[in-house]
C-alpha cells in the first residue's frame, strides 16, 4: 500500500485539489496481475479507511478519483450520525444538501438528536427509499441548536453554511426556537397536557409522518423523547405503521446526475423491501400525560411483522385509563384529522379483545417500562397484547400491583409458551407471597435469562420451582434487592445449574429488608459448584473467621467464634478460593457491595462537634476473604479471563506482593474497585499500580466521612 505511486500526501478533506498526475495514478484501472501499489487494489481496506471519514465532507471525495467515489461513497453514506451542533450545521450546508440529493439512496441508517434534520430528507429530489433505521438515541431536540462560534466566523467571512445561502447568524439559526423564562412559564401553564413535547421546542408532527411515508423500507424506529401526550401524532404514526411498504425495486442504473464522472451504483447495494416495521422503541424520560386508549390504538395498528416493541415513560407521569372523553382537542387543532374519527372508534376497550383472535403477532421482545406498566387494573392494556404474542421470547416490565403480577404469570403460561427471558421490577411497596413469586417462576418451563428486582418474599417454594423447571437451561439469574433469598438457596442454584453464565444476588442492608443476602462459606463445604462456565459473579461471601480484625465500623469489639483466633478462617478461605479458582471463564468478580445508600438517615451518627455527623456504612464486610497470598490467593491463578474485580467495603490485606501477583496471573485485568478510598492516603501498592500499570482503572470508593446538615 505504501509504494512509490501511492498518493500518501493527499487527504480527502483537503480543500486543495491534487495534481493531475496523482489523480491519474489513483484512477488507473485495477489490474490483478500487477503489483498492488494503491489502496484501490485492496478492497478489504475500504471499510477501514471509511471509518475515519465523515459524510459531511464527501464532496471532496470526488476530487480523489472515480474509484474512491464508486467504492467508498456508498459506505460513507450508509450511516449518517448527527449528534452535535457542528455536525448539524455542516449537514445543513449547501454542499452537504446537494451531496444528499445525489447520494441519498445509499442511506440505510439515520441517527440524530435534532428533529429538523428530517426536513432535509423531505425534499423531492432526495431518494430515501432504502432507509431502514431511524434513531433518536438520546432526548430528541425539537428546536435547532445554537450555531458554534467556529461556524459563525466562517459565515461572517462569506462561507455560508445554510442551505439557502444565508450568511448572518440570525438567519443561519432561523429555525432555532429561543424562549425567555417568562415565555417558558406561560407555555407550560397553557399546555399542561403537552409539557413533554414542549420541553425542547415545539413539535411539527407532519414532518415525522411525511418522513415515514417517504421511507417505505423503514424497519427500525427509535426515539428518546417521544411525545406520548400528543395523541394526534401517536395516531398518525400508528396509521403509518399499519401501511405495508412498497414492493418495487429502485433501479439505480436509471438514476442520472449532473456530474458525468459519478458512476452508477452496482445492484448489490439495494436493500430488499420490508413488509413492515420490525423494531419500535419509544421512550420519554420527562413528565407527560398518556391516554391508555391512545397507546392501545398504536399497538393495535402495528403490523404482525413487529419483532421488538419498547414503550417507556417516567414513573411520575400520568396514565389515564378511562376513555370517555373524545379527542376534540386534536381534531380542532388540525384539519387533516377527519380521517381519524372512524379509526378511533376501534380503540374502544370493548372492541380491543375482538381483535385478539383476528391478528397474531410475530413479537419476540416486549418492554413496557415506567408508568405505562399500569398502576390500576384498568390500565393493564398490555394483557390483551400478550394473548396475541404466541412467539414471544423476551419480556421486561415494571409491576405495580399484585393483580399485575398474577395476571402476567397466568397470561405467559397460557399464551406465550416460548418465553425464556424475563426481567421484572416489583414496585408494589410491600412483601409478596412466596406462592406469587413461584407462579412467575412457573410461567415458563425453561428459563434462560431471569432478572428480578425489588421482590420481597422469596422463599423455598419459588426457589424450588425455579430449580426444578430451569436448572438445565438457566444461563442468567439476577436477583437484585430481593429479600428472602438465603445462603442455602444461593448454594442450591450454584450447585444445580451447569449452564449458568451470569449470577448476581446482592441486597444492601437497610430498614427495608429483614436480612442481607449473602452466601455463608460453610455452606460451600459439602456441595461443589457445577457452573464452571460462569462469566460474571456478584455475591457476598461471609462467615469466615478473621481474627486479625478487632473492631467493627462502629468501634465495637468483634466477638464470637469467628474471631477467637482459630485456624478455621484460613481453611474456609482456601475452600472459597478453590471454588472460585475453578471458574476459568470468569470475567467479572464482584464480592463487594453496591454504592452506599447516602439517603438513609440511620447511617449518619452525631459526633462530638456540634452540627457535624459521620456517615458509617452498615455494609462493611469483616467476615470475608482477605485476598492475601498467605490465605490462599494463589488458588485463583486460573482466572486468566478476569477483567473486573470489585472488593468495595471488604476488609482485605492486599499489599505490594498481592497486586504484583494479580498483574502477573490475570493478564486481562482492567479494573479493580476498592483499593482506593476517597480522602485517604494512597498506599504503596496502589502507587505501584499507578506507576507501572496505568491501564488498570482504580476508581475511588466512598468510605466513612463527616458532613454537616443545614
Amino acid at each position: 500500500m505504501g509504494g512509490p505511486d501511492a498518493p500518501l500526501n493527499m487527504h480527502p478533506f483537503s480543500s486543495s485539489t491534487s495534481s493531475s498526475s496523482s489523480n491519474d495514478r489513483i484512477s488507473t484501472s485495477i489490474n490483478p496481475l500487477r503489483l498492488k501499489h494503491t489502496i484501490f487494489d485492496i478492497p478489504e481496506l475500504f471499510p477501514l479507511i471509511c471509518a475515519y471519514l465523515s459524510s459531511h465532507d464527501l464532496l471532496q471525495c470526488i476530487l480523489v478519483s472515480r474509484h474512491f467515489h464508486t467504492l467508498c461513497i456508498p459506505i460513507l453514506y450508509s450511516n449518517i450520525d448527527i449528534h452535535n451542533a457542528f455536525q448539524f450545521y455542516r449537514f445543513r450546508s449547501s454542499a452537504s444538501q446537494n451531496a444528499l440529493v445525489q447520494n441519498g439512496r445509499y442511506v440505510r441508517t439515520l441517527r440524530t438528536l435534532y428533529y429538523s434534520v428530517l426536513k432535509s430528507f423531505l425534499c423531492e429530489k432526495v431518494d430515501c427509499t432504502n432507509l431502514i433505521r431511524l434513531e433518536f438515541p438520546r432526548t430528541c431536540r425539537f428546536s435547532d441548536p445554537i450555531m458554534p462560534r467556529e461556524l459563525v466566523k466562517e459565515a461572517e467571512s462569506g462561507t455560508a453554511l445554510d442551505g439557502d445561502g444565508c450568511s448572518d447568524e440570525d438567519t443561519l439559526v432561523c429555525g432555532t426556537i429561543r424562549y425567555r423564562t417568562e415565555d417558558i412559564a406561560t407555555m407550560v401553564e397553557q399546555n399542561t397536557v403537552t409539557r413533554a413535547r414542549n420541553m425542547f421546542g415545539l413539535l411539527d408532527e407532519t414532518v415525522l409522518v411525511d418522513f415515514m411515508k417517504k421511507c417505505p423500507r423503514l424497519s427500525v424506529f427509535t426515539m428518546v423523547g417521544f411525545p406520548f401526550d400528543n395523541d394526534l401524532l401517536v395516531r398518525r404514526i400508528a396509521d403509518q405503521l399499519g401501511h405495508k411498504s412498497i414492493s418495487t425495486t429502485v433501479d439505480n442504473a436509471a438514476t442520472t446526475t449532473k456530474d458525468s464522472t459519478i458512476p452508477h451504483t452496482p445492484s448489490w447495494d439495494i436493500v430488499q423491501p420490508k413488509r413492515g416495521l420490525r423494531k419500535l422503541e419509544l421512550t420519554n424520560l420527562h413528565y407527560c400525560q398518556v391516554r391508555t386508549r391512545t397507546i392501545e390504538y398504536l399497538m393495535n395498528h402495528c403490523t404482525p411483522d413487529l419483532e421488538v416493541l419498547l414503550l417507556s415513560i417516567s414513573h411520575g407521569s400520568t396514565v389515564e385509563p378511562d376513555a370517555e372523553d373524545t379527542d376534540t382537542e386534536d381534531t380542532d387543532t388540525n384539519d387533516d384529522t377527519g380521517a381519524f374519527k372512524e379509526d378511533t372508534a376501534g380503540t374502544q376497550p370493548h372492541q380491543w379483545d375482538e381483535m385478539d383472535t383476528e391478528k397474531a403477532w410475530n413479537l419476540r421482545q416486549l418492554v413496557i417500562a415506567g408508568a405505562l406498566s399500569g398502576s390500576q387494573k384498568k390500565s393493564l392494556f398490555w394483557l390483551p397484547l400478550l394473548r396475541r404474542c404466541t412467539q414471544l421470547q423476551s419480556i421486561s416490565m415494571d409491576l405495580f400491583t399484585d393483580t399485575a403480577i398474577e395476571q402476567l404469570a397466568s397470561v405467559l403460561r397460557q399464551y406465550c409458551p416460548q418465553v425464556n427471558d424475563m426481567s421484572l421490577r416489583c414496585l408494589t411497596g410491600r412483601p409478596l407471597e412466596d406462592t406469587q413469586i413461584r407462579n412467575l417462576s412457573l410461567a415458563s418451563s425453561s428459563w434462560r435469562h431471569l432478572t428480578m428486582l425489588h421482590f420481597h418474599g422469596l422463599g423455598p417454594l419459588s426457589i424450588a420451582a425455579l430449580i426444578k423447571h430451569s436448572s438445565r437451561t438457566l444461563e442468567t439469574l439476577i436477583l437484585e434487592e430481593c429479600d428472602g433469598f438465603c445462603s442455602e438457596d444461593i448454594q442450591l442454584v450454584l450447585s444445580s445449574c451447569p449452564n449458568l453464565r451470569i449470577f448476581q444476588a446482592m441486597t444492601s442492608n437497610g430498614k427495608e429488608f429483614s436480612s442481607t443476602v449473602y452466601l455463608d462459606a460453610r455452606d460451600m463445604v459439602d456441595s461443589p459448584w457445577v457452573c464452571h462456565g460462569l462469566e460474571q459473579l456478584k455475591l457476598v461471601i461471609t462467615g469466615i473467621a478473621r481474627p486479625d480484625l478487632k473492631m467493627d465500623q462502629y468501634g465495637v469489639p468483634l466477638r464470637g467464634l469467628l474471631n477467637d483466633g482459630t485456624i478455621e478462617g484460613y481453611e474456609l478461605q482456601r475452600i472459597v478460593y478453590g471454588q472460585l479458582g475453578r471458574l476459568t471463564r470468569l470475567q467479572k468478580l464482584w464480592l463487594g457491595h453496591d454504592t452506599q445508600d447516602l439517603d438513609d438517615e440511620e447511617n449518619y451518627h452525631q459526633t462530638d462537634v456540634v452540627g457535624q455527623w459521620q456517615f458509617i456504612d452498615p455494609d462493611e464486610q469483616f467476615e470475608c476473604v482477605e485476598f492475601s497470598l498467605k490465605s490462599g490467593l494463589d488458588l485463583l491463578r486460573g482466572l486468566k479471563e478476569l477483567k473486573v474485580l470489585n472488593l468495595d467495603r471488604l476488609h482485605t490485606r492486599i499489599g505490594l506482593n498481592e497486586v504484583q501477583w494479580m498483574v502477573k496471573e490475570w493478564p486481562k485485568l482492567k479494573k479493580v474497585v476498592g483499593l482506593v478510598v476517597h480522602g485517604e492516603k494512597v498506599p504503596k501498592h496502589v502507587q505501584w499500580l499507578y506507576d507501572n500499570h496505568p491501564e488498570i482503572a482504580l476508581p475511588s470508593v466512598l468510605g466513612s466521612f463527616s458532613t454537616t446538615f443545614s
